[in-house]
């Protein structure tokens, strides 16, 4: 059978608008002989439900748009919706077909219940939310979560084919959530290879709010060949035949490209901040160019995703890098406002900072432009934010580390050299006693300070393992005593654009929480501690409300492991995808407590 991908950028909520151009995109696919298409998670509802307050209204104008689709779709269609059940994301997708729909998750589950659960011989039953559905003698099943993939390739599924929903933003440290972009590294040729069977990944693109979806959506057959992928950041109708009898190989596979993580990197930021420009209907992009390389690179990034005439900047370098900036400003050939000298006082560099945010505001509003900042994760995560003023209302770079800028600037001039040496060497390494000990580079010195912060803030390391794994432990728990200080500091920042599995905001503590963790010595550990009556209790509880085997242990150590690395997996949150707060706050990955998007691949 042919199967299609409609891989489209939509504005979430426009829903008379969306249906119609899914309509054109049914007959597209329809005409050149699709039995079957799919639209990606996004497209209709966006990656997140409605608020509480708008759910009826939204849903009955919801209804009225499926109404239209179900009319007049000229094939059988897949449309994924949102919503929110009990305070909970509620993911569905739903089979257009013959003017009828069905709610394929919510089937599953009611099919799952009236079978009565738990197999006859005592053994769990396959995971119920899993629905398997048949379209032109084609047996699917579909998945929107990594954890989904993870049950069709532990549990025997009759399907010939898994639609894989994506609803992961990109994130530049999760290789899979790029799709077909990232095959060579991506977890979706195992999976296949165990489920035996072919995976249409199906991507959203764009902007949602401070997410970007990638696209590059593919179609994979069961022995891991490729057969069609569409492009990255961008939309495309793509149309593929599936065969359940053929067992390859492909008459023309194509080759997975290699992946490049921080030419994605660039495309994500572009797309997030052309979209978000456009989101809140401004005319452009207002940055200070102040000779750092964040601030030249901002000034770069915009002109890729606006164009040049769309970005204005205040020019408030220091003398010493004025021909820079103005060589930049010449290659990129953006509007420049020079600010005049004297306008800053010279004495008081607090207040100069200030002002210089107020001029910044000035120019935002006098060209109708959205004004940027130019802070980076690193800034964000360590810098006292509640000293300064900022007129931004998006910092591009946000949940970016700093080592990471210095490698998107070599990346864009080895694309076209717009950057001068001078401005690519222009930035600072964090003040923290003994940093500069480290070692003779700035460079160097730098990724010392982001690797301590993306071991805790990324990767979930405890104080202990993140001293014990990096040497200079002095140095790295500063970093770390730092970052705990700033809490209340990173809640001031303007929106970011979330492209990482766990941004800042995703980290966040109570404030006023006021234990803080110290280093522990070998004989404090939990292997050594007597917590092992505890463990086994949290333990058993778990097994016994998530069907959960857990292999026994003597281990303390092992079972906290476990737990740890079960909680983060997703079997302590709620199934689904998106940010709880679309303006930049938690949830980047799926689920509301833990927000790691990662598989055991």
């Amino acid at each position: 059978m042919k199967i299609a991908i409609a891989q489209m950028a939509t504005r979430a909520g426009d829903l008379d608008t969306t249906v119609n151009r899914m309509l054109g995109y049914a007959r597209s696919a329809s005409e050149q002989g699709a039995q079957l298409v799919v639209f990606p998670m996004a497209a209709l509802t966006g990656p997140v439900p409605a608020e509480l307050s708008d759910q009826e209204g939204f849903l009955l104008d919801l209804s009225e748009a499926l109404a239209l689709l179900c009319d007049e779709a000229p094939c059988p269609c897949i449309v994924p919706v949102v919503a929110e059940i009990d305070g909970v994301p509620a993911y569905e997708a739903l089979l257009v077909r013959d003017g009828d729909v069905t709610p394929l998750k919510t089937t599953a589950l009611l099919e799952h219940d009236m079978a009565g659960g738990p197999d006859t011989d005592g053994q769990d039953a396959p995971a119920p939310d899993l629905p398997e559905f048949e379209v032109a003698g084609m047996r699917f099943g579909l998945a929107f979560t990594y954890e989904d993939l993870d049950d069709y390739d532990d549990f025997e599924f009759d399907v010939n084919a898994i639609i894989f929903l994506s609803g992961y933003g990109y994130a530049v440290d999760d290789p899979s959530s790029a799709l077909g972009a990232a095959l060579s590294e991506a977890r979706f040729k195992a999976d296949v290879e165990t489920c035996g069977a072919w995976m249409v990944g199906v991507g959203s693109v764009g902007g949602y709010g401070s997410q970007v979806f990638s696209g590059s959506s593919f179609v994979l057959a069961p022995w891991g060949e490729l057969a069609a992928q569409a492009p990255a950041y961008e939309e495309a109708l793509l149309v593929c035949d599936i065969d359940a009898s053929s067992e390859g190989p492909l008459e023309r596979p194509l080759s997975p490209q290699v992946y490049d993580q921080n030419l994605a990197l660039w495309g994500a930021l572009s797309l997030g901040l052309s979209d978000f420009v456009s989101m809140v209907g401004t005319n452009g992009a207002a940055l200070v160019l102040d000779g750092s390389l964040a601030s030249s690179l901002l000034a770069t990034l915009a002109s890729d995703a606006l164009g040049p005439t769309n970005v204005h900047a205040l020019l408030a370098s220091a003398p010493d890098a004025a021909a820079a900036c103005a060589e930049l400003v010449r290659s990129l050939r953006i509007d420049a406002v020079p600010l005049a000298r004297g306008t800053l006082p010279a004495d008081d560099p607090v207040l100069a900072a200030d002002l210089l945010q107020a001029h910044l505001a000035s120019l935002a509003r006098s060209t109708g432009a959205l004004p940027l900042s130019a802070v980076d994760k690193t800034a964000l995560a360590l810098d006292d934010l509640l000293a300064r003023t900022s007129a931004a209302a998006l910092a591009p770079f946000g949940d970016v580390y700093r080592t990471d800028l210095v490698e998107l600037a070599h990346l864009r001039n080895t694309i076209s050299p717009v950057i001068p040496a001078a401005l690519r060497d222009s930035f600072d390494v964090v003040d923290v006693q003994g940093v500069d000990k480290i070692a003779a580079s700035k460079v160097q010195q730098a990724e010392f300070v982001d690797f301590v912060l993306a071991s805790h803030v990324e990767w979930g390391k405890g104080l202990t393992d993140v001293l014990d794994a990096q040497g200079h432990a002095d140095v790295a728990l500063r970093v770390l005593e730092r970052y705990a200080a700033n809490e209340l500091s990173r809640r001031l920042a303007p929106p970011v654009l979330l492209v990482s599995s766990r941004s800042l905001a995703d980290a966040s503590k109570p404030l006023g929480f006021a234990w803080r963790d110290r280093r522990r010595e070998r004989t404090e550990r939990p292997d050594e501690l007597a917590l092992g009556e505890f463990a086994e209790a949290l333990a058993e509880a778990v097994r016994k409300s998530d069907n959960v085997e857990i292999p026994p242990s003597d281990d303390m150590r092992k079972t906290l492991e476990f737990l740890r690395d079960f909680a983060q997996g997703g079997g302590m949150r709620p199934q689904g995808f998106g940010s709880a707060d679309d303006a930049g706050g938690p949830g980047q990955a799926p689920g509301g407590f833990w927000g790691s998007p990662f598989s055991e691949n």
